[in-house]
């Protein structure tokens, strides 16, 4: 993977933008890396290595992000989780289809990474439960 001064276009290929303050946003930056598929050494898109204001204002974003979490109440937290795992369930197919095409592994590979991580979900969205003890 190399990293190169400008994002390359072609049909198909993606350019990620970065998430702040809960808005996806173009990078102001002049490096990219690119993301290639290790079985086949497709170049699929590019990611921006952000600029030192752009991480300034992601962590900003999170630190007041964070302070407005850490008063939702268990059970708003945990409907929010079981939101996640449903959309990780609803759309297993087509992560599993980005999984092994960014990381050259087999569709069943990535399957059964997901399943994984659908786990520790259902892990996060049992721990208010767990917590109010018996």
């Amino acid at each position: 993977m190399n990293a190169i001064s400008h994002p390359q276009q072609s049909t198909g290929f993606t350019t990620a933008k970065l998430l702040i303050n809960g808005e996806f946003v173009e990078s102001k930056t002049s490096h990219w890396q690119d993301i290639v598929n290790p079985a086949t050494q497709e170049v699929l898109g590019q990611v921006p290595f952000a600029t030192a204001e752009e991480v300034n204002a992601a962590i900003a974003a999170a630190q007041n992000a964070f302070s407005n979490w850490r008063q939702t109440p268990i059970q708003a937290r945990m409907r929010i989780m079981l939101k996640l795992q449903d959309l990780i369930r609803t759309n297993l197919k087509s992560i599993a289809q980005v999984l092994t095409a960014e990381q050259g592994k087999t569709l069943a590979d990535a399957e059964g990474d997901i399943q994984r991580g659908l786990e520790v979900v259902e892990h996060a969205c049992s721990i208010g439960s767990l917590q109010m003890g018996e």
